[in-house]
């Protein structure tokens, strides 16, 4: 903020709000400064409940300040699901929003520890305080707390693709050389204009594109929500340069996107799914756009290897390699027990990925026993069955949970869901082992995402024997038929919500 106080730095232009980096710091300081007076202090936890928002970063900023700790919850949360996030967390203070005011009065009997909670629109609940007036006579000079580089930065929920979220705990040096890392990567300078899509709750988000901008002096503009015709004068009006953004989200785009509206685009990051070939088609060689590809983890900061411009066509399906200072080992798969990170497996053999780098979390809040696991040997279980090839590159085949297992030989979904997914009426495919009722064995499930209503599970059995790429003992032995796949905010499918579809 003090390199280019007169630069542009923050902008909604649906609220019509733009924030000079100096504007923004004396925003900032007023609400760090009404934190302290209303007595929240350095460990304390700060929650927002939000969409894309100036207050949502500007909350991350004021709580840095004070060395509170920061806590984004996922805005499409259920009361109930926020209210555990809350009392697990203990944060004592909630800023929230229209969208989800109703949720939020839905769960006050079961929130235990916020004392404050501010709203930032018009229609003010009575238990809440108006989030100008809360700054109204706050100073804005920088308040004087010290912070040091290995205190506590923020508590971010996973986004549970397996059941219960869990908190991971980052530091304020693993975010830091975490933003290094991706300045880096996408030749960020402080020419750039990034526009926030995804939400800015999620780690993906904020700590591999919003705060790396932040950290270089570039300009970031907020979408709310993801709205078409928003999104594209947006794009146009505001001369984006780099973005993220998810495979669903770009299908979607190029339906109706004129050209010209890409025409200042220089990067374009995705990652929580692979890249279609239709799509990466279009952006790339009709567009000129180019491409970078992260995989990681919340809890990994998040973003662990990446796939630069010009290595997708080589080496396409594949995740990339380690970022600096990254490391990775394929280890032998163990299900009862955290795989030992010495008995790796040989080049393009099949075995859990695990990982370590600078942004590698602290731990899971109060569950040491899970984060003893999760970090057994020194490294990170991801969880995640991959392969690296003799060129370090790194293939995820699946989920160590998702492994089906009917007899003797293992099933991997992923390869299924791929072949399923060359049909021209599928849209989307996810594969899973259900039990079958009153037997030891799981049946193949595939969930499919129809184009247009008019697949049957016949056509797609026909389509797997002609197609000839996977074995007979693979195919599906049930197709159940969807409107759609729940996923995170970074496009990853959560199938342990699919097993619940009758």
């Amino acid at each position: 903020m003090r390199r280019y106080p007169g630069r542009e730095a923050l902008v909604c232009p649906q609220k019509g709000l733009r924030y000079t980096y100096k504007e923004w710091e004396r925003q900032v300081n007023k609400l760090a400064n009404a934190m302290l007076t209303a007595g929240i202090a350095k460990g304390d936890r700060v929650s927002t409940y939000l969409c894309n928002t100036a207050e949502l970063p500007t909350a991350l900023l004021a709580a840095s300040k004070i060395g509170a700790v920061f806590n984004p919850v996922n805005y499409h949360l259920s009361p109930a699901e926020l209210a555990f996030i809350l009392n697990d967390s203990e944060s004592k203070l909630l800023v929230f929003e229209n969208k989800v005011k109703d949720r939020v009065i839905r769960a006050l009997p079961l929130i235990k520890t916020v004392k404050l909670y501010l709203y930032i629109d018009e229609d003010v609940p009575e238990f809440a305080i108006p989030f100008d007036r809360f700054l109204d006579y706050a100073g804005d000079s920088c308040p004087p707390v010290q912070v040091a580089e290995n205190d506590w930065c923020s508590i971010i929920y996973t986004s549970g693709t397996t059941g219960k979220p869990k908190g991971v705990i980052h530091h304020h040096r693993n975010i830091l050389q975490h933003s290094l890392c991706m300045i880096e990567s996408q030749k960020l300078t402080c020419a750039d204009r990034g526009l926030s899509v995804a939400p800015l709750y999620h780690s993906a988000e904020m700590h591999c594109f919003f705060l790396p901008r932040l950290h270089i002096g570039a300009a970031n503009v907020l979408l709310h929500h993801f709205d078409q015709a928003a999104f594209g004068e947006i794009l146009t009006g505001e001369r984006i340069t780099v973005m993220f953004g998810d495979p669903p989200t770009w299908r979607r785009i190029l339906q109706s996107m004129p050209a010209e509206a890409f025409k200042d685009l220089r990067l374009l990051a995705y990652g929580g799914a692979a890249m279609p070939a239709e799509i990466y088609e279009r952006l790339s060689n009709t567009l000129g756009v180019k491409f970078i590809q992260y995989y990681g983890m919340t809890e990994m900061g998040p973003a662990v290897t990446v796939s630069y411009p010009g290595e997708h066509p080589e080496k396409a399906g594949s995740v990339g390699r380690p970022l600096p200072g990254h490391e990775i080992r394929v280890a032998k798969l163990c299900f009862n027990m955290p795989a030992d990170p010495e008995d790796t497996v040989p080049p393009d053999g099949c075995g859990e990925v695990l990982v370590r780098g600078p942004g590698m979390m602290q731990g899971y809040y109060n569950h040491p026993e899970v984060s003893a696991w999760a970090f057994y040997g020194g490294w990170y279980h991801t969880g995640d069955l991959g392969r690296l090839d003799e060129d370090g590159y790194l293939w995820i085949v699946d989920r160590v949970d998702d492994v089906i297992v009917p007899g003797v030989d293992n099933i991997y979904p992923r390869e299924i869901e791929l072949v399923l997914q060359e049909h021209p009426e599928v849209a989307e495919a996810a594969v899973l082992g259900i039990p079958v009722e009153g037997d030891h064995q799981v049946a193949i499930t595939a969930f499919v995402v129809s184009k247009n209503n008019s697949l049957t599970a016949q056509s797609l059995e026909s389509f797997l024997k002609e197609s000839d790429k996977i074995a007979h003992y693979k195919h599906p032995q049930s197709y159940r038929f969807v409107p759609e796949l729940p996923k995170t905010a970074t496009g990853k499918v959560m199938k342990y919500l699919l097993r619940k579809y009758k």
